[in-house]
């Protein structure tokens, strides 16, 4: 192959493999597909293979377990072992095979607050390997990718590059460097093959939902695998990732809570922002102080629930991965893979509903519900009951401030495990909107995070400016 001229020499330089779209050049400038094949496990059997080993895994344990009891260990004895053992082989199986089986391990992670103490030191530990780092990808196959997205003189637009990445994610990997005019940036690389891998993980794991549910206890599983699905495409496109980070870095330019970086260059498989540096949120649910806990924990919901207001975005991936909190106090967000767009902000119903529930309007609480589609038409429902579904939901709201502990989430949790015949009728003759799916699942997951962090927050006050109609008068939805 003949010599490829600079990297961006002029706008919109070409080079036989791609196209690097800087910041200021248009949004979607179109950008060739590398081809590259990958060191990812591509085949569909192998991959399946390794997912499959997981309940056989558990069947071999439980059968091993029960020669053990007949040794003279006693029940506790064996069922700590096994508990150990599946959640070291579940979540060692996902992490290697990168792609969407580490997606939804990831995913699942942010529920290990939900698990109970008994069974929660194993869980806890490999799940929140899960939180940060992925086996990296050697630097020769790095330097294949960045040659076919940014051209064979990619170095020419760094004054260095580190080839140890600082960390490896579900999909990609990312790498510190210093750009041609000096500025410090985060270099993220896509694994070469990981869109194949991606989508043949998840309609795998399609068929493992009853496997992971029983080792991932009070988590949606279904809908986490429904909805990484669902996102699929927009995650494997780092432009489109690209576009979600500039808009979010224009709406929290010089914000005193938020600090996003700007995008420096992008391509289909490649992404460069400016570096900023943080105490990572994952270090703060280990070992952080108090103050630490409660800040970082007060500015994520804040995030959540302003940005669909600000912007008519939702950030998506609500993972401790994705967030840092700077020596300012600002908290740092650094991932925009997962964005969903709510134009106009959130759904007056979430608000009305949430506050009708909290103060026992029963009277308002029905229509508003039916109005807003959470009860099925022609299903007549009491609203005490419904009343009693949603109690939890609105716990957090009753105080000014509320101590998000892993306590209150397994309390939670078992709830959902122990109704009684009567509730299960309710919640079967009850639906979620579909307006409503995503930022409710995104706002439990918030929830779950703040349980890890056993953070103080003050999430009245930010409810109640921030959630459309819940400070409002008490009408029904019409």
């Amino acid at each position: 192959m003949g010599a490829v001229g600079p990297v961006l020499s002029g706008p919109g330089a070409p080079h036989p493999r791609g196209r690097l779209i800087p910041d200021q050049y248009p949004v979607g400038a179109t950008v060739m597909d590398d081809g590259y094949v990958s060191d990812i496990k591509r085949g569909r059997a192998a991959r399946n293979a390794k997912l499959a080993s997981i309940p056989v895994g558990m069947a071999g344990r439980a059968a091993l377990g029960f020669g053990k009891r007949l040794t003279g260990k006693s029940k506790d004895e064996v069922n700590a072992e096994l508990m150990e053992k599946a959640a070291n082989q579940l979540f060692t199986v996902l992490g290697e095979l990168k792609g969407g089986a580490m997606k939804v391990g990831q995913a699942l992670s942010v529920m290990e607050a939900a698990i109970p103490e008994q069974f929660g030191e194993p869980y806890r530990d490999a799940l929140t390997k899960l939180q940060k780092d992925a086996p990296p990808l050697p630097a020769a196959k790095v330097h294949r990718v960045l040659d076919a997205q940014l051209g064979t003189k990619w170095r020419e637009r760094f004054s260095s590059f580190d080839d140890t990445p600082v960390a490896s994610a579900s999909i990609g990997q990312v790498h510190k460097a210093v750009w041609s005019d000096g500025r410090e940036v985060a270099v993220k690389i896509q694994y070469p093959g990981a869109d194949e891998a991606l989508r043949a993980d998840l309609k795998t794991m399609q068929r493992m939902v009853g496997v992971l549910k029983q080792l991932s206890p009070g988590a949606d599983v279904q809908g986490v695998v429904d909805e990484l699905i669902e996102r699929t495409e927009m995650e494997l496109d780092y432009r489109l990732e690209a576009d979600n980070q500039r808009a979010f870095a224009k709406a929290y330019h010089d914000h005193p809570h938020f600090a996003v970086p700007r995008v420096v260059a992008s391509a289909p498989k490649v992404v460069i922002q400016e570096w900023i540096d943080g105490v990572p949120m994952s270090a703060i649910i280990r070992n952080g102080n108090q103050e630490q806990r409660d800040l970082i924990g007060t500015r994520l919901i804040e995030l959540t629930f302003d940005a669909p207001r600000r912007l008519g975005m939702l950030h998506g991936d609500a993972h401790p991965g994705n967030f840092m909190l700077l020596p300012d106090g600002r908290m740092g967000v650094i991932d925009f893979g997962a964005v969903a767009p709510l134009p106009g902000g959130y759904p007056v119903e979430l608000g009305m509903t949430i506050r009708l529930a909290r103060d026992k309007n029963y009277d308002l609480l029905l229509p508003t519900m039916e109005k807003a589609g959470f009860i099925q038409q022609g299903q007549q429902v009491s609203v005490r009951e419904i009343d009693e579904m949603l109690r939890q939901y609105v716990e957090p709201i009753e105080v000014d401030v509320f101590h998000y502990t892993r306590k209150w989430l397994q309390r939670m949790t078992v709830s959902q495990f122990d109704r009684s015949v009567a509730q299960i009728k309710v919640a079967r003759q009850m639906d979620l909107p579909a307006k409503l799916a995503i930022p409710m699942r995104v706002i439990a997951s918030v929830a779950a995070i703040l349980c890890q962090l056993d953070a103080h927050v003050p999430i009245k006050s930010l409810t109640e400016e921030l959630i459309p109609g819940f400070a409002e008068p008490d009408t029904a939805v019409v």
